[in-house]
């Protein structure tokens, strides 16, 4: 008897599909929010996602390892911009609709300020222009590198830290209650 006839020639099915759930697992949830970012519809963002997914399905592993992230904030990307563009007619849903995992903390007071502290950071993030957002959550969410976020969005890296700078200083002042001078509402120098 052959050995090499005895032994399958494909991976066994849990084999095959074991990377495939552990991408699913890490990056899932950032991919949601960040197709939502350009839906505006959380049904529609898990159309998104799950079509990414599903493209991921018939890559190889060996090739997409290197760069899984940025692949699939690429393709979610682009998926709901031709989705976006598509749709004349679209109902804006707030990120923070987007079921987050609990926290582990047993503190309900803490878990609610957190939460609060959330959603304010949230209303402030919705006010920034759109491409200082989707940096902010490449970033963020996703955790890309400004190389993976200039791949994904055809930027440049210096425009990526230019763009990701000024969004972080308007989200300070904003958080911070400051004008762009540097003072408070309502407070006089001199």
């Amino acid at each position: 008897m052959n050995q090499e006839n005895d032994s399958p020639q494909e991976p066994q099915p849990a084999e095959g599909t074991q990377w495939i759930k552990a991408a699913i697992a890490a990056h899932e949830g950032a991919l949601l929010r960040y197709a939502n970012h350009f839906v505006h519809d959380i049904d529609t963002a898990r159309d998104v996602v799950q079509d990414t997914f599903l493209k991921l399905c018939r890559q190889r592993e060996d090739e997409m390892r290197p760069k899984l992230a940025k692949w699939l904030f690429a393709v979610c990307r682009n998926r709901a911009i031709d989705i976006k563009r598509k749709e004349s007619r679209m109902k804006p849903s707030p990120d923070y609709q987007i079921a987050e995992k609990p926290d582990a903390g047993p503190d309900p007071g803490g878990q609610l300020a957190n939460k609060e502290a959330a959603a304010g950071l949230l209303k402030q993030l919705a006010a920034l222009p759109d491409r200082q957002q989707e940096i902010l959550r490449l970033k963020f969410s996703g955790g890309l590198s400004y190389k993976q976020i200039a791949e994904v969005t055809g930027l440049t890296v210096s425009n990526v830290g230019v763009i990701l700078h000024t969004a972080i200083g308007k989200l300070r002042k904003q958080m911070l209650g400051v004008d762009d001078v540097g003072h408070a509402p309502g407070s006089h120098s001199g």
